[in-house]
């Protein structure tokens, strides 16, 4: 009893292991959860950039598009941290995976992009930020 008892919960104990394992190589529960394309980024993150961007575009994987009400983004000087644009969600993109704002003229410095983005079909909540700087 006791040898059928253990081969059970090894049993038990590996499927478990392999159903953990699929579930993080696959994205698992939070495939739906939306994640900012880094390289899609405008500017990217951690650029030094000779020109001021006149824009912020990020773009994020996500299913069904992000939530318009409750995504967004800000753009804020380092020094200060005066708020200089507010971004939303792209209503004109029709997957609603970007979020866009347009920048007054930048100066010479540091710069940060916070987020908050929610996907539409499990209003899956990601928030982050990233910097760039202009020469």
């Amino acid at each position: 009893m006791k040898k059928i008892f253990a081969t059970v919960t090894r049993l038990s104990a590996f499927l478990v292991a392999v159903v953990a394992v699929g579930l993080f190589i696959s994205g698992g529960i939070t495939a739906a959860h939306p994640a900012l394309i880094a390289n899609q980024a405008v500017p990217t993150p951690g650029a030094l950039l000779d020109t001021a961007p006149t824009q912020v575009k990020l773009t994020f994987t996500v299913e069904n598009g992000l939530v318009a009400e409750q995504s967004f983004f800000w753009v804020y000087s380092q020094v200060g941290l005066t708020v200089l644009a507010s971004g939303s969600v792209d209503l004109s993109n029709a997957d609603r995976n970007t979020m866009i704002a347009n920048l007054p003229a930048l100066t010479h410095g540091v710069y940060v992009v916070k987020w908050v983005a929610i996907s539409k079909s499990d209003t899956g909540f990601s928030e982050g930020s990233y910097s760039f700087a202009v020469k």
